[in-house]
C-alpha cells in the first residue's frame, strides 16, 4: 500500500511538474498508484476488502480510505504544484534580470500569517474532505470557510508584492504601490544574525539565518531577508555584499556567539550543496585563524 501511494504521488507530481498530457498523467497513475493498491488489498483481506459496490461510482466515492487515497495522491500534488507554480509565475513577471535579490514578500509577518492561515485551511479541507460536508460539524466548516477566504484575500493583495536589490538600488512593491530607493539614500547597512524558531509546534526547529539591514539617510531601515544555509541564499549574499562593494556602501557584519556556530556547523554538514567557503566570505571569518576580518569599502 506504501508502494502504491508513493508511486500514485509521483505519477501525478511528476507529470504535471513536466507538463505530460492528462492521458499520459492518468494511465501512469492506473498502473503505478491504483494497479499495485487493488494488488495489495487482494492478497492481504482478499475479496472482503471490496465488499462496497465497485459498480457504484457513488459507493467509491463515499469510501473515506478511497478519499485519503485520492487526496494524498491526486489533490495534494495538484495543490502544491499550483503554489509551486504561482509563485514563479510571479518572479518572472515581476523581477528584472539586473535583480540580484529578489523576494515576493514585502511585509514578512504578512507572509507568515499567509501561510499559517493557508495550512489551516489545508488541514481543516482534510478532515471535512474525508468525512464528507455533511457529516463535519459546524465548527471546522466555519475554520475552513474563514481560513481559506483569509488566505485568499492576503494572496490577492500581496499578488504584485516584492523586494529587489538591484544597480538602480532598493525596489521595495507593497500593495501595489511602488518605491525605488537609490543608493546615493543608503547610509549604512548591518548584516545582524541570529538563531531563530522555525516551524509551527512539534515539529519546529532552530536555525541560524541573517538579513541585510539597509540604514536609510532619512533615519529609515530596511531590512532584505532572512537568509539560510543555502547554496541560493549564500549566492545572493555574496551578490549583495559584491553590489554594495561596487557602490560603496559600508557594511557592518555581527561575529557569530559559540551557538551561532554550533547551528551553522550542523547546516554545513547536511547542506551538501552549499561552499561552507561562501558563508565563511560572507560573514568574513578565517576559518584557520579563528578570526574575523574587515573589508574597507
Amino acid at each position: 500500500m506504501i508502494i502504491s501511494v508513493i508511486f500514485g504521488v509521483a505519477s501525478v507530481g511528476v507529470g504535471i511538474g513536466n507538463d505530460e498530457p492528462i492521458v499520459i498523467i492518468t494511465i501512469m497513475y492506473l498502473l503505478t498508484g491504483v494497479l499495485p493498491l487493488i494488488i495489495s488489498f487482494l492478497l492481504f483481506e482478499g475479496r472482503k476488502a471490496f465488499k462496497f459496490n465497485t459498480s457504484s461510482l457513488r459507493s467509491l466515492l463515499v469510501n473515506r480510505g478511497v478519499r485519503i487515497y485520492v487526496l494524498i495522491t491526486i489533490i495534494t500534488p495538484i495543490l502544491l504544484y499550483v503554489i509551486d507554480k504561482s509563485k514563479f509565475s510571479n518572479i518572472d513577471r515581476l523581477s528584472s534580470p539586473g535583480d540580484v535579490y529578489f523576494s515576493t514578500i514585502s511585509i514578512e509577518w504578512l507572509g507568515y500569517l499567509l501561510v499559517f492561515t493557508g495550512l489551516l485551511a489545508y488541514v481543516t479541507f482534510v478532515g471535512i474532505f474525508v468525512i464528507s460536508w455533511k457529516e463535519s460539524n459546524n465548527l471546522h466548516r466555519c475554520i475552513f470557510i474563514i481560513s481559506l477566504t483569509i488566505s485568499i484575500f492576503i494572496s490577492v493583495m500581496m499578488n504584485n508584492d516584492y523586494k529587489a536589490i538591484n544597480q538602480e538600488g532598493l525596489a521595495i512593491s507593497t500593495f501595489s504601490n511602488k518605491e525605488v530607493i537609490s543608493w546615493a539614500d543608503v547610509k549604512h547597512v548591518n548584516l545582524k544574525g541570529s538563531v531563530t524558531r522555525d516551524g509551527f509546534g512539534k515539529t519546529s526547529g532552530n536555525s541560524f539565518r541573517w538579513k541585510f539591514k539597509f540604514l536609510l539617510k532619512n533615519g529609515e531601515i530596511e531590512q532584505f531577508g532572512p537568509f539560510s544555509y543555502t547554496k541560493h541564499n549564500l549566492e545572493d549574499s555574496l551578490n549583495i555584499k559584491e553590489l554594495l562593494a561596487d557602490k560603496n556602501i559600508s557594511l557592518t557584519t555581527d561575529q557569530l556567539l559559540d551557538e551561532e556556530w554550533e547551528y551553522v556547523q550542523i547546516d554545513m554538514k547536511y547542506e551538501e550543496d552549499a561552499k561552507p567557503e561562501d558563508f565563511y566570505s560572507i560573514f568574513q571569518y578565517n576559518p584557520e585563524t579563528r578570526e574575523y576580518y574587515y573589508i574597507q569599502y
